[in-house]
């Protein structure tokens, strides 16, 4: 006689899968017989553990969707973003809402029923209740409080290499400053403002450490990426190109395994941003900590100066590359000309002014709020281009700091989340980006581009001659490797080497 089948709730799976993570490395059989139950049934609780968490009504047994989950999951958003914003909601409001989102969702045949709305507030855990008294200015904290008392206590098990922050900025990567040097009877009006963005995660420590940037962008597979074999940054996309919680869990994750590897635990701040969510996430060597809410702007280091000193590298770069085409005597408008910097022109510009924002600078941004005491460093200085004033570059730098960077906030926003999670989108390839052709030199050219640097740069004072050595021969050794596996594709039966006559 078999055994009656036992049946789990969401919050029974939900501890089971915790318990697994906290288990030392085993076997599944061991794991099963150490949680008490079937190795079955933990194989299935694992391949769906990224379902578990979604239901909100953990006492149920099983998840069911109502008769339009897509226009359910655009209202459970709107509502968590509204109760965010401590925006109060009533029952005829969020009804509107369901069917306001429902048009929008091309759901015509959608209808806001009494049983609809009852059923979908058991389903998603829903109650309206009376707030009382002011509990959310009760929650403030000042600053000075929050490192006072619940700073001290986090950093005493780290130092100051293993205290990391983490904060993401939107990036106009085809802007152009809003004004210029010219005659006074130039009457050329200005171009469309270009918003081409990106959003991009900057994370260091406390002692300047850097990790390598996290790009988001709104293709998946833009053209200009292809046949390139490695990025310098890690990359991935949203619908908006904007972070969100499973890019910021997945990119946590990530992180962890390497951090693993090193025998590391780090503490990471970051903002209370809805894409830092961290509910049912478990990480074992990253201590994640959100600023207070009210303080963020006043404690976050990485908003103290660090990434206004890398856009200001980037800015100024992307200046040069327009200036260079109009020294070279391009017809083309500033906006035509940055019209075709492609995303991938971008992703290296960005990395290499990541890659510029020195030590000292990263040290006393955190000396700045407070998180650290080290002594006070010089902040890097980083002049305009010549063509361009002061303030006006300082503008530019600034020009898409106000960018939001997470979790949709608008009901079109939403409604493109929802489309891309159910699998409703489009291609989400920018527009823009799909325009730009990306022109690979050749070989040859890459070359000769090599020899035209080893001659010029000794007349105008280069004279690191050994680096160049160095840069040359890798660059040689390269495209040394692409030229001969392009040649065993073209001709797989040869085996001895290929002449140019012959390969002609």
């Amino acid at each position: 006689m078999t055994g009656k089948r036992k049946s789990f709730s969401l919050n029974d799976k939900r501890r089971l899968i915790e318990a697994y993570d906290k288990l030392p490395k085993m076997s599944q059989r061991a794991a099963a017989r150490k949680l008490g139950i079937p190795q079955a049934t933990l194989c299935t609780l694992l391949k769906r553990r990224q379902i578990v968490p979604a239901a909100n009504n953990g006492d149920r047994r099983r998840i069911r969707s109502g008769k339009a989950p897509v226009v359910e999951a655009a209202l459970v958003k709107w509502i968590d973003n509204a109760k965010s914003c401590n925006a109060p909601l009533s029952g005829p409001l969020v009804k509107e809402k369901a069917e306001e989102l429902a048009a929008k969702l091309g759901e015509d045949n959608f209808k806001v029923s009494i049983g609809w709305f009852e059923r979908f507030k058991k389903r998603e855990n829903i109650v309206f209740k009376k707030l009382h008294g002011e509990a959310a200015e009760a929650d403030m904290v000042s600053p000075g409080e929050w490192l006072e008392d619940q700073w001290q206590q986090m950093r005493q098990e780290y130092t100051e290499e293993n205290i990391w922050n983490a904060a993401e900025s939107g990036i106009y990567f085809r802007a152009l400053p809003h004004s210029t040097f010219t005659f006074r009877s130039d009457n050329k009006i200005g171009g469309k403002k270009l918003k081409e963005r990106i959003t991009a995660l900057f994370a260091c420590s406390a002692v300047g450490e850097k990790k390598e940037l996290f790009v988001i962008g709104r293709s998946h597979n833009p053209r200009c990426f292809n046949y390139v074999h490695t990025l310098p940054v890690r990359y991935a996309a949203s619908a908006p190109a904007w972070m969100t919680r499973n890019l910021f869990v997945g990119w946590l994750k990530e992180w962890d395994r390497k951090l693993a590897q090193e025998r590391r635990k780090i503490l990471l701040l970051v903002d209370s941003s809805p894409a830092h969510d961290m509910t049912n996430t478990t990480l074992r060597n990253i201590r994640v900590e959100f600023l207070p809410k009210n303080a963020t702007s006043f404690l976050q280091p990485c908003d103290q100066g660090i990434i206004r000193t890398a856009k200001a590298y980037f800015r100024k770069e992307m200046a040069r590359t327009v200036l260079q085409k109009v020294d070279e005597g391009s017809p083309a408008t500033a906006v035509d000309i940055v019209k075709k910097i492609s995303l991938l022109d971008a992703v290296l510009m960005l990395r290499d002014a990541w890659a510029d924002v020195g030590a000292s600078t990263i040290r006393d941004c955190w000396r700045k709020v407070g998180l650290v005491m080290s002594l006070k460093e010089e902040l890097e200085t980083i002049d305009p281009p010549a063509e361009i004033s002061a303030e006006e570059f300082e503008h530019w730098i600034a020009v898409d700091d106000s960018t939001p960077v997470s979790e949709p906030v608008t009901d079109d926003d939403i409604i493109a989340a929802v489309k891309e999670g159910f699998g409703m989108g489009t291609d989400t390839s920018d527009e823009e980006e799909e325009k730009v052709e990306t022109v690979v030199p050749s070989r040859a050219e890459m070359r000769n581009a090599i020899r035209i640097l080893k001659t010029g740069l000794p007349h105008v004072g280069f004279n690191n001659f050994d680096l160049l050595h160095q840069f040359a021969k890798e660059v040689n050794l390269v495209l040394d490797k692409t030229t001969i596996r392009i040649c065993e594709m073209t001709y797989p039966h040869v085996t001895e080497p290929i002449h140019k006559t012959e390969v002609a």
